[in-house]
């Protein structure tokens, strides 16, 4: 893409309100104007005697967390909490591993020399440990035994950070959002441990200090979270309230602290939300993090007299219509959609990582005045939020409540989606006419996911490429034109055609292609059978010119068997048969290659790609896959039609 293009599409699908507050911080930065506003060892200012004081956070009464959370599930809390206290964490909710704040440079350097890669590494490895996550087990396991060395590990953990970490040097003070993050789990402890003898005035004093600081470090950068405006804008605004709250009684400036956070909040909500409640940043968990982000957010609206903005209520009841509709109701689970970085800012009563129940709960009872499910561990986050108990039963199908945004068909138990959107923001990932599908808890057609961002060719970021996707790709090209790591220009909105039967959906897209060619797409849902997926193939004026299309379907890691026409696989508790048969159009037209792949390796056919064949299921995790590819040629309209057969498995079966 030339620059006379790149700059007219980005000025087009961006806009002046994201491109001048990005102008002004780049200026900042070349300037050295931040070196100045936020100087090493940070601003100078006299804290208050060190207390712990009564400040405005949503927080139960810790007899109510003591009296429901200890019949959800103690053993799970007590047994993170000794992991935490065992010197492990699970970074981005995976595997465990060692919690540590040393860096792996030093001197420090202030935050303005850093960017995405530290220590030879993703920069993101470097801020997991520093997000503190990590403090909500000990809250729990705190508040269930009144063990005082929960409390201790905790400022522990918390003076090693401080001492590794001078204000305004080294990665962790690089990003904003990351200091803004860092302030929710310090207020949780500030409020579980206020009355433990581990919480010392030193230690207090500490603390309080780091808070401050954060404050100083949010506002300066605050350009370039609008020139984002995503979920950068709404965390470190939320900091800005949370921790102009927390310094009201000291410092006159925390006011401006609090109407600056209210105000950049609720716009951020009014311009990144749509009103069928497809969040900007479309991923399932940039999703779940701003509900969580809003939960938090009203818990301090409430605490300082400030009515909800009507609309950004009437937005958040919709995004959680648009979460409902994507939540397995066995396990909890969701489309791997977008962007998935290992985001779960409150952990509260989930299960694991891809457990989006917790949330659901949370932001059903507080946006839509009603339960999503019945009592259940999922109760927790609520619970820790301060919400009301419920006063109602869910109904039936609060769980699959409609949204205009998914096309989804199938039941509560077996259902698949169908990606079709017309964007308004960013897109994350070149993924538009996406499948998932899901039977009985076991997501069958998968989305890749993400990997890494910061990593060396191929690990950049490239699972948003539409190669990836259980999509068709056409000429071996993107949708859209890659512009950047994180930047999709000239993009492709698609077309719904069909979403009231609740069996069948379509929708197509006109690829940016010459000759331009339309690909529409069926999904259809047999409750005895499984799953039928048609493809179409339309060239939009009559040509010659000839193509090609290769379309994966991203299979779970089974034994398997292949066939002339697709392939069997056989899980523990069902076997999948998929049978892809194409109808040519014209005599002349080729056959169809088919190729497997896993964990990049090619094991049938001729196609290579090192990308294909992996799941992600968090960040810096992926595990085999089988990746299934049809390539078809020809000139004319072509159509396949992928059956998805699938019957229960019986101990003798296979």
């Amino acid at each position: 893409m030339n620059r006379l293009r790149k700059a007219f599409l980005l000025t087009t699908e961006l806009g002046l309100n994201q491109l001048v507050p990005y102008a002004i911080y780049q200026l900042k930065l070349r300037s050295g104007w931040f070196t100045q506003a936020t100087p090493a060892g940070g601003m100078k200012e006299k804290l208050a005697a060190p207390q712990i004081r009564d400040f405005r956070f949503p927080f139960p009464h810790l007899d109510r967390v003591q009296s429901v959370w200890a019949g959800v599930d103690a053993e799970g809390a007590l047994a993170e909490a000794q992991l935490v206290l065992e010197g492990r964490f699970r970074p981005f909710g995976g595997e465990p591993s060692n919690l540590s704040f040393t860096l792996a440079e030093t001197p420090l350097q202030h935050w303005t020399h850093y960017d995405s890669i530290f220590g030879g590494e993703d920069i993101k490895l470097t801020w997991e440990p520093a997000r503190f996550t990590w403090v909500y087990p000990l809250i729990e396991a705190y508040t269930l035994t009144g063990n005082e060395r929960y409390a201790d590990a905790c400022w522990q953990r918390c003076e090693e950070f401080i001492a590794a970490n001078p204000v305004n040097l080294g990665p962790n003070w690089a990003s904003a959002q990351e200091v803004a993050l860092r302030v929710i789990p310090i207020l949780f402890a500030l409020k579980a441990f206020r009355f433990s003898p581990s919480s010392t005035g030193e230690r207090i004093m500490s603390v309080t200090s780091l808070l401050f600081q954060s404050a100083r470090r949010i506002l300066p950068t605050l350009d370039y979270a609008r020139s984002q405006n995503n979920n950068h804008l709404l965390s470190e605004s939320l900091g800005l309230i949370m921790l102009g709250s927390y310094f009201i009684d000291q410092f006159p400036v925390a006011r401006k602290w609090i109407k600056l956070g209210f105000k950049t909040f609720e716009r951020g909500l009014e311009t990144q939300l749509e009103p069928d409640g497809t969040y900007s940043q479309h991923s399932i968990v940039y999703h779940r993090m701003m509900l969580q982000l809003a939960l938090v957010y009203c818990g301090y609206a409430q605490s300082n007299d400030r009515p909800f903005d009507e609309e950004c209520r009437i937005r958040l009841c919709a995004a959680t219509q648009w979460l409902a509709a994507q939540v397995d109701a066995e396990t909890g689970d969701a489309p791997n959609l977008g962007h998935n970085d290992g985001t779960l800012l409150l952990p509260f009563g989930a299960s694991c990582y891809r457990d989006f129940r917790p949330t659901l709960q949370a932001a059903s009872l507080a946006f839509i005045g009603r339960p999503a499910y019945a009592a259940g561990r999922w109760d927790a986050l609520p619970l820790w939020l301060g919400l009301p108990s419920p006063k109602c039963q869910p109904k039936a199908s609060s769980c699959s409540s409609p949204s205009t945004a998914i096309h989804r068909v199938g039941n509560g138990e077996c259902w698949g989606t169908l990606r079709a959107v017309a964007f308004h923001s960013r897109p994350a990932h070149a993924d538009q006419l996406n499948v998932d599908l899901w039977w009985h808890g076991h997501n069958i057609a998968l989305d890749a996911g993400t990997y890494m961002y910061n990593a060396n060719p191929p690990w950049d970021n490239e699972l948003a490429r539409t190669c990836v996707h259980n999509t068709l790709t056409l000429n071996g090209q993107d949708q859209m034109a890659r512009a950047g790591r994180f930047l999709w220009l000239d993009k492709v909105n698609a077309e719904v055609l069909s979403h009231l039967d609740p069996d069948r959906t379509a929708a197509q897209l006109t690829f940016h292609s010459r000759p331009r060619i339309r690909h529409r797409r069926t999904l259809a849902f047999n409750p005895t059978e499984g799953f039928e997926i048609t493809d179409e193939l339309i060239p939009v004026r009559a040509t010659d010119k000839p193509f090609n299309a290769d379309m994966q379907w991203l299979l779970p890691d089974w034994p398997f068997t292949l066939f002339d026409q697709g392939i069997q696989l056989d899980g523990v508790d069902y076997s999948i048969r998929l049978t892809i048969k194409t109808i040519p159009h014209e005599p002349g037209d080729q056959p169809p290659q088919i190729s497997l792949i896993r964990a990049g390796v090619t094991l049938e056919g001729s196609l290579e790609n090192p990308l294909r064949g992996w799941y992600s299921p968090t960040y810096n995790q992926k595990v085999p896959a089988l990746s299934l590819v049809l390539r078809i040629a020809g000139s004319k309209k072509a159509m396949l039609v992928s059956s998805w057969n699938i019957t229960t498995r019986t101990p003798n079966s296979g």
